[in-house]
Formats: structure tokens, sequence, C-alpha cells
């Protein structure tokens, strides 16, 4: 449980804050759009003196955890954000992440702690029916220790730590996953924060999927004979994945679905980059995305931001071109640019999806003999005046994918097969999204 001790760290230094919703809220809240998974409200400022932020929350959710039906958990574990003022008295606050937990009631919790004194503390402290009311470092740290020791608590934990933990900027090798695996949200119309119908991370490798919203809680962890459940099974190209997959999740609109599939070899911090395959099958094209990591460049006052390609990025290039050969578009379709492989540069420690060009290999290496984007020792330099505009921003780039104006033909799953073998053979991450029409209910 290697996500045990951040979580006792952060409550020993931002103590536990108990919230008590009335059963009228609660029901709104279980109603709103994200329902539990997201939620603000907002409270007088002072309420927040002496109350360190972000912390975990535990949320009573049906009042005061003695009237609540059934089957249905009374207390939810949360991340909750710091507050930021939305008007002259109140603050909003974010609540991430929350999913119920076992015990269910108030009573119920007091009994869970072993020690007497913090026993009697928490009883004491509960006993008062405030709204908001923060505990003990030491409670704090007992209390997640007790909870973490029934295992039916540890997807609630864990998914607090996982949104304590998502990244923000481009920083590293997860941070680019992140943003593949939000890219390729984006591309089927939904968002990062959208729930999944389904989502399984495997336990000890780190994964963007970890971060992704499943309103139904139906966290899997994965093993040995269940690996790829599902569709996914009879997908070609699949089956190289198996003992490299990190994640998996679906997501439905409408009458398509998204499947995303996260994997690597190695840890993920020593993979050689990251990439993401889109495969739509609907359209019939697949596109390939390959990240690289802009690093800054300072001189005199100016700072430019260099990519230097080298040996193995010329091996791989020529591999793409391999590939594009093979697959070019049906007769009865039409392309912009049948091109599969795009490069997405992105600029060290800036915020994930800002400051990004996106283009085609074959714009790349028209780029790469101009005098003007040549930088210090053969590096590809990336500035706004030498590139001149010549780039895809990321809305126009998510446009030409979604209307399968760019890619290769790809009319089964059947090409994921040598992407991803030459991807993870390459010792890089891969994030691999198909997209589908739902399968049928029958």
């Amino acid at each position: 449980m290697d996500w045990l001790k951040p979580l006792t760290d952060l409550v020993e230094h931002n103590p536990i804050v108990v919230f008590r919703f009335s059963h009228a809220d609660w029901v709104q809240i279980l109603y709103s759009r994200r329902s539990i998974r997201k939620f603000t409200v907002a409270r007088p400022h002072s309420l927040f003196y002496g109350v360190k932020l972000p912390t975990v929350g535990l949320l009573m959710g049906a009042d005061f955890g003695e009237d609540f039906e059934e089957g249905d958990p009374g207390i939810y574990l949360c991340l909750v954000n710091s507050p930021s003022p939305v008007a002259t008295l109140d603050s909003r606050i974010t609540f991430l992440c929350a999913q119920g937990i076992l015990p269910c009631t108030e009573n119920d919790l007091v009994q869970l702690i072993t020690k007497r004194g913090l026993k009697s503390k928490l009883r004491t402290r509960l006993r008062p029916k405030e709204t908001m009311l923060s505990l003990s470092s030491e409670l704090s740290v007992h209390l997640i220790e007790r909870l973490a020791a029934s295992e039916e608590n540890h997807n609630a934990m864990r998914g607090v730590i996982a949104a304590l933990n998502s990244l923000k900027t481009y920083s590293n090798n997860a941070a680019l996953q992140q943003d593949a695996v939000s890219l390729a949200l984006k591309a089927f119309g939904i968002s990062l924060d959208e729930p999944a119908i389904f989502v399984e991370t495997a336990d000890d490798r780190e994964t963007a999927l970890a971060r992704v919203d499943n309103s139904a809680d139906e966290f899997v962890k994965i093993r040995e004979d269940s690996v790829i459940e599902h569709d996914a099974r009879n997908v070609t190209g699949f089956t190289f994945v198996r003992s490299d997959l990190t994640g998996r999740a679906i997501f439905e609109s409408r009458s398509e679905q998204l499947e995303v599939i996260t994997a690597n070899r190695g840890p993920l911090e020593e993979v050689f980059g990251v990439d993401l395959i889109y495969l739509n099958v609907i359209k019939q094209n697949v596109v390939m995305v390959q990240y690289k990591m802009l690093e800054p460049h300072r001189k005199s006052r100016k700072t430019d931001w260099i990519f230097r390609p080298d040996g193995q990025f010329d091996k791989e290039m020529e591999r793409m071109k391999r590939f594009s050969q093979l697959h070019a578009p049906g007769p009865l379709e039409y392309r912009i640019n049948p091109q599969v492989f795009y490069l997405r540069f992105v600029r060290r420690d800036a915020k994930l999806g800002k400051v990004t060009a996106t283009m085609p290999i074959d714009h790349f290496e028209i780029l790469r003999d101009n005098p003007d984007c040549k930088g210090p020792k053969g590096g590809f330099r990336i500035t706004y005046d030498t590139l001149d505009g010549r780039y895809l921003r990321q809305n126009g780039f998510l446009d030409l994918l979604g209307s399968g104006y760019i890619g290769a033909h790809a009319k089964t799953t059947a090409v994921l097969e040598t992407l991803i073998r030459e991807i993870l053979n390459g010792n890089r991450a891969l994030v691999a999204a198909l997209h589908s029409t739902r399968p049928s209910s029958n």
C-alpha cells in the first residue's frame, strides 16, 4: 500500500475535516452533473480559520449519518481542495473523488478507534451537530490507519492520493501520459473529469487512468488471468500488452464508445517517451501522436525551446514511413493528409494542454532542414518566429482527427498490432484509444 504513507503524512500536517450535509442537500449533490465525484459548496470564510487544505474530507451524506437507506454508505472519503473566495462572506471549496467507505455511521466510526483516549476525543468532537469540523493531527493519522485496515476502503483512499497527485505541468512521462489520455478523450468529445463506465488499474503500476473519474465505483484490480476483459480481449494487437497493461477505461457517448488502454514495459519514469494511438473504427482512420519534450535554451535575455533528434529518433522515423506506405486511404475515402504519425512538442514545465505544437512528420522533416530552425549542436529549435504559425493548434488537430480528415486507412483494428509491438519494443509508454460504436446489449 504505497499510497498509505503519503496519506498519513498529508493528514498529519493537514488534519481531516468533517462535513455534514442535510438529507435534502445531499440528494441534490447526488443528482448533480458529476454527482459526488466532483462538486463545490460555499461556506463562510470564518469556518476555514485554522483549517489546512488540501486534505482528506469525511462527508456525512445523509442527515448527520443517522438517516440513510439500507445499503447506502453514510460516510464518504474525498479530497478537499483549498478554498477560494466567491463572495464577500463566503469561500468556495471543491470536493473530489468522493467514495463511500466503511463504517457507514458516526457511531461505528467512533468504535473503529482502538486508542481509548482518541476514541473519547472523536466522540466528543462529533457530538455537537456542526456542519463542518476538523480533527487533530494524531486522531487523523490513527483514523486513516484504521480505515486502511479494511480492504474495502482502499479504492477510496487511493482515489484521494491520485487526485492530490494529479499532474498539472509537462514535467515527466507521467505528465505526458496524462496529456495523451486527455487528448484522446477530447477527440471523443468529453473531458478528463467526465465519468467512465468502467475503470481498471494495476495496483503497482503508475497510470494516468488512476485519475479518471469512475462514477460507478467499479475499480477492478488487474490479475494475470483477467488483464483485458470484454471486447479488448479480441482486439488484434492488445495481446502484446497483456503483461504490460497498467490501466483500462471505457467511456460512452450516445451510440459510441471509447476504450482507452495504457501500457508500458518498464516503470513509467524509465521509458523513453509516450505515444498515443487513436483508432477510429467508425471513420476508419488511425493516427499516432509521439510526444517530444522541449527543453529551454537560454541565450542572452531570450529563451528558445529545443528538441535535439538522436539516432533512436531517426530509426523511429524510418519505421513510421514504412508503416504509412502500407496503409493508404481506400478508393472512396478522402484525407487532407494520409500521414499516420504526428509529433506533439510540449514545453517542459508548461501547463498541461498549453503551449503545444503538433505537426505531421513529413512537415517536421521539411522544418528540420530549414536553416531558421537550426539550434545549437544540431538541435531542432521551436520558436513562434521560426514556425511562423505553421503548426496545428490543439482544437484544429482534434477537429481533423475526429472528422477522419487525417490518418491512415484503418477499417479494422488489425493495424494496431504492428504499432503496439513497435512502441513497446522501443521501451515507450503507450496510450491506445479505440473509438467505435457501442456494443449491442445482446
